[in-house]
């Protein structure tokens, strides 16, 4: 999977329209990205297959901790 078509999966998980994320965003910046969020984003990328037993997988801070952690599982391309 590419980037920005994880971008537009998370967007949905928070029920936010298509491609209004970006890689910098972080739960400051993004208002639905509250504890609730947090999880229903836990909730999609295991969907996706990756391991979320890692506890940077739980506890990432941005969007872009969290795909370089996919990339790192194979999980999202480049």
């Amino acid at each position: 999977m590419k980037v920005d078509e994880f971008l537009n999966v998370v967007c949905r998980s928070l029920s936010r329209p298509p491609h209004s994320l970006k890689v910098d965003d972080t739960p400051e910046t993004v208002e639905e990205w509250d504890s609730i969020g947090h999880l229903s984003i836990i909730s999609t990328v295991e969907g996706l297959g990756a391991s979320v037993e890692d506890e940077a997988m739980r506890t990432f801070r941005s969007l872009r901790e969290l795909i370089d952690q996919l990339r790192h599982q194979h999980v999202l391309e480049g």
